[in-house]
């Protein structure tokens, strides 16, 4: 175990990026969270095996089709993410199915250079990966703690994304009133 110093230490440079719910009903999900929490706008993503490359559940290469859709806004510098399985292979539904909808991830910000390492340390300590994929520049690596600690935690570079028109809708509607 860590002395307390050794762990501010370890922990000074560390950042939290994003903590996610997953959910049945994303639509049902972003009017709550805008009309009950005022958060938004949100920027609503669908994640599939068009738009995700590498997705890999379980270790192995996902081959068949796959969707999920995925809404993204801020509360200060912490992103909150909602996800909605549709269908195919990944590990939100089978979250679903076991514990139901709630918080599911957090998401710690790593640089890509140190990702290879990260994730190394962490299957070493007894974390493998149950699920990585690359959303253009974005990559996911969920790790297996929830039998640990009660919830998954993700590693990720969480770039800047430039995407092209069309690669999402903003909730609420600009023009909505």
């Amino acid at each position: 175990m860590m002395t307390n110093d050794e762990l501010r230490r370890h922990n000074a440079g560390r950042k939290i990026f994003q903590i996610a719910w997953v959910t049945r009903d994303l639509d049902r999900n972003l009017r709550d969270w805008v009309e009950h929490l005022k958060v938004g706008p949100w920027r609503v993503y669908t994640f599939s095996d068009e738009t995700v490359k590498g997705l890999k559940v379980g270790g192995k290469p996902v081959t068949e089709p796959f969707k999920f859709r995925i809404a993204i806004s801020w509360i200060g510098d912490m992103e909150v993410e909602l996800i909605e399985p549709v269908y195919g292979p990944m590990i939100y539904q089978e979250f679903i199915d076991r514990r139901g909808e709630g918080l599911h991830h957090i998401k710690e910000k790593i640089a890509d250079e140190d990702m290879a390492a990260v994730v190394g340390d962490w299957e070493a300590r007894g974390f493998p990966v149950t699920q990585t994929g690359q959303f253009f520049k974005d990559f996911h690596f969920y790790l297996d703690t929830e039998p640990k600690l009660d919830f998954v935690y993700e590693l990720g570079n969480c770039p800047v994304q430039d995407l092209p028109p069309g690669a999402f809708t903003i909730y609420p509607p600009e023009d909505a009133a």
